[in-house]
């Protein structure tokens, strides 16, 4: 906060240069290495707290936004991403990487309940060649296609 005077031209050499302090801290772009560095360090600090039974476990974040800075969080349930942990993060971000005096926005953004849906391995179709087909075929049980 900058108190300055409209009147006397009080302090407003020093509101500019915050004004260009904070919009070069909206221009920087973080790696998404040394932010999944930065946060599984505070994540180590002070855990998330359990409910129910589960744990908030992050698997990595990324920078989609410069301005406001804006980072998806890639988390296995959305529920456990309490809003004091979410103030938490934004802080040790903050101290980090110096965004201040302007907006920052966490987006929480859980892994799909039916991952294991789409991992799973397709049947064969007929007209697909498996790997017995082809030992078939170097055995010379196999019939040739018409």
């Amino acid at each position: 906060m900058i108190f300055t005077s409209a009147k006397s031209g009080f302090h407003l050499d020093r509101l500019l240069e915050a004004v260009r302090y904070v919009a070069a801290q909206l221009q920087q772009k973080i790696p998404t290495a040394i932010l999944n560095r930065t946060l599984r360090d505070a994540i180590e600090r002070r855990q998330p707290v359990s409910a129910a039974g589960h744990r908030l476990k992050f698997f990595y974040a990324t920078q989609v936004r410069q301005a406001p800075p804006t980072f998806l969080l890639f988390i296995n349930r959305d529920e456990l991403f309490s809003d004091q942990y979410k103030k938490y993060l934004a802080g040790q971000m903050r101290q980090a990487f110096g965004y201040e005096g302007c907006p920052m926005v966490l987006v929480p953004k859980p892994r799909p309940k039916n991952r294991g849906a789409d991992t799973k391995v397709q049947p064969s179709r007929p007209g697909n060649r498996t790997g017995s087909d082809r030992k078939n075929r170097q055995s010379g049980l196999h019939k040739p296609r018409r």
